[in-house]
C-alpha cells in the first residue's frame, strides 16, 4: 500500500511505501520455524546421530502417527471444536484389530473395517451428539475419552494381547524405495488434507463454518453435516494411527494411545491454527510435531532422560 503525504501548501510529496503486515498466524509459524531450526542446529554438535539420515528418518517415523492424528484434529479445530477422545480411539483400534484377527479376518479387510468403523464412530456418534442433541463437544469427547478405554479393557480381557499382522507390520516398519512407510503414510494424509481443504467445496465450507457458523448456515452451508464429517475425518486419522501403533509395538494394549490426543491438539494450536476456528491448515501440525521432536532431542543432548525432559519440553510442546 502506498501512502502519499502533502506539505502545508497542499502539494503532494514523495509517496511513502508502507511495510505490509504479517498475519499473526504466519508470524507464529515463522517463530516456530526458527525455534525448530535453532533446536536442530543446536543439537548437531552434541549428538552425532543428528547428522545421520537414518536417525532422522527414524525420528520422523516415530512421530508419524501423532502427526496424522494432529492432521485430523486440524479439521475439527478449523470448524470450531476439538476431540479429546482420539487417543482412546487409537487404543480401541488395537482392540478391534485383536478381535478381527481372532475371527481370522484377512489383513485388507481388517484395515478397511477398522478405518470404516472409526469414521462411523466419529461422524455418527460424536458428530450426532454434538450437532443434533446440542451437547457441548468438550463433554461429548471427554465422555468418550472415559468410555472407549473401558471398551478396550473388555475386548482385551484387561491385559495386553500380542498381535502379528504382516500388513500392519509393514505399515509401521516397512520401507518403500528406502523411505520408511510411516513417513509415506503421513505425507499421503497431509497431501490429501491439503487437497481437501484448499481445492474442494467441502474445504471452503469448513473454513466458512469456523469463521461464522450462523452466517454459513444462512448462506446455505450444511453446517451440521460439515461438523459430522470433520469429526469423522478426525476419527479416521486416529484409526489409521492406531493401526500403525499396533504394527509398531506388536500388541494391543488397553492403555495405548492415551495422552496422544493432547500432543496432537497442542501441535495443531502451537502451529498456528486458531482455536476459535476459520484459520489454519495442514502446516500447523508440521511445526508443532517438529518442535516436539527437536526439543526432545535437545534435552537428550544435555544428558536428560526421556522422563526428566518432560518439564523442559513443556514450553515447546
Amino acid at each position: 500500500m502506498t501512502i502519499t503525504t502533502r506539505d502545508g501548501a497542499g502539494r503532494a510529496e514523495t509517496p511513502i511505501q508502507s511495510v505490509p503486515r504479517i498475519a499473526p498466524a504466519v508470524r507464529q509459524q515463522l517463530v516456530f520455524g526458527a525455534v525448530v531450526l535453532a533446536l536442530f542446529l543446536g543439537s548437531m554438535p552434541f549428538l552425532p546421530q543428528m547428522r545421520d539420515p537414518n536417525y532422522l528418518s527414524l525420528q520422523l517415523a516415530t512421530y508419524a502417527a501423532v502427526f496424522i492424528m494432529a492432521l485430523g484434529q486440524t479439521v475439527v479445530v478449523l470448524q470450531v471444536g476439538f476431540d479429546v477422545s482420539i487417543g482412546a480411539l487409537q487404543g480401541l483400534t488395537g482392540a478391534l484389530v485383536f478381535v478381527l484377527i481372532q475371527r481370522q479376518v484377512s489383513d485388507p479387510a481388517l484395515i478397511v473395517g477398522c478405518l470404516v468403523l472409526t469414521f462411523v464412530f466419529g461422524a455418527f456418534v460424536n458428530g450426532l451428539l454434538i450437532t443434533k442433541l446440542k451437547i457441548n463437544f468438550i463433554i461429548v469427547t471427554l465422555a468418550m475419552f472415559t468410555i472407549l478405554p473401558s471398551i478396550s479393557q473388555i475386548l482385551l480381557s484387561g491385559t495386553s494381547q500380542p498381535i502379528y499382522s504382516p500388513a500392519l507390520d509393514w505399515m509401521a516398519n516397512g520401507t518403500v524405495l528406502g523411505v520408511r512407510t510411516p513417513i509415506l503414510l503421513a505425507a499421503a494424509v497431509m497431501a490429501l488434507l491439503w487437497i481437501l481443504l484448499n481445492t474442494t467445496v467441502f474445504g471452503r465450507q469448513v473454513y466458512a463454518t469456523g469463521s461464522n457458523r450462523e452466517a454459513a448456515r444462512l448462506a446455505g452451508v450444511p453446517v451440521d453435516a460439515i461438523t459430522m464429517a470433520c469429526y469423522g475425518i478426525c476419527a479416521l486419522c486416529a484409526g489409521l494411527a492406531g493401526l500403525m501403533l499396533v504394527g509398531s509395538i506388536g500388541a494391543a494394549d488397553p492403555a495405548s494411545g492415551l495422552g496422544n490426543e493432547f500432543f496432537a491438539l497442542t501441535a495443531v494450536l502451537l502451529g498456528g491454527t486458531r482455536i476459535s476456528g476459520g484459520q489454519g491448515g495442514w502446516q500447523a501440525p508440521c511445526w508443532g510435531c517438529s518442535s516436539s521432536s527437536s526439543s526432545a532431542t535437545s534435552c537428550c543432548s544435555v544428558g536428560l532422560r526421556s522422563s526428566g525432559s518432560v518439564p523442559f519440553r513443556g514450553p515447546f510442546f
